[in-house]
């Protein structure tokens, strides 16, 4: 009886150890905005909504629901991007408990609405806008896939170099740029052990 206790004893320290070595990255898709997007529209119009999504505040929400289905914060410190409503998010959930920092390296991939004489809803310009993106087809002065791409191995070695020093990386980030980054450090060797974070206000959690 003795000799099994002392096992379980030492079970425990390990597992313990283990755990506390883990290193954690949270990755928390911003809050809703208040922005009216429904009906048909041209391109002119689908062009200013972009625009305007960048700007438009954020729905209210309760702050205790999202963190209660994370894992607890450990770090003292929050990375947001430069677009608003990841700001406000942010300082929405933690407020004077954590350091935010904002990050212009986190900001969504950028796109611009393609120009088709359609009338279409705003989802479905968008959809199209990002797939012709994403095959090239962009504004020369806009970010083109290739220079996001490297954006985003950026953006993970950072992470990586961070987790390292405080077992943990929390990022309030966007929807697209946060697929990306999982499927980054998944190829870096890092396992999701949590996958809500194509939802708002849902979060993706990996682990090494």
């Amino acid at each position: 009886m003795k000799t099994l206790t002392y096992f379980i004893f030492l079970l425990g320290i390990l597992l313990d150890a283990q755990h506390s070595a883990a290193q954690e990255v949270i990755l928390i898709r911003h809050a809703s905005v208040k922005l009216e997007q429904h009906g048909w529209m041209g391109a002119k119009k689908a062009a200013e909504l972009r625009d305007d999504y960048d700007t438009a505040p954020i729905s209210q929400f309760d702050p205790d629901t999202v963190l209660n289905k994370i894992p607890q914060r450990i770090t003292d410190t929050v990375y947001v991007s430069g677009l608003s409503r990841s700001i406000a998010t942010g300082l929405k959930l933690f407020g004077d408990s954590a350091t935010i920092v904002s990050l212009p390296e986190l900001n969504e991939f950028e796109m611009h609405m393609v120009r088709l004489p359609l009338y279409l809803p705003f989802k479905a310009w968008a959809t199209i806008s990002r797939t012709l993106w994403l095959m090239g087809i962009e504004k020369p002065e806009t970010e083109s896939f290739k220079e996001a791409r490297k954006r985003v191995d950026d953006v993970c070695s950072f992470i990586e170099k961070k987790a390292k020093q405080n077992k943990q990386v929390i990022m309030v980030t966007h929807g697209f740029i946060n697929r990306n980054i999982a499927n980054e450090m998944e190829k870096r060797g890092w396992q999701v052990v949590q996958n809500n974070g194509k939802k708002n206000l849902g979060a993706t959690v990996l682990r090494k």
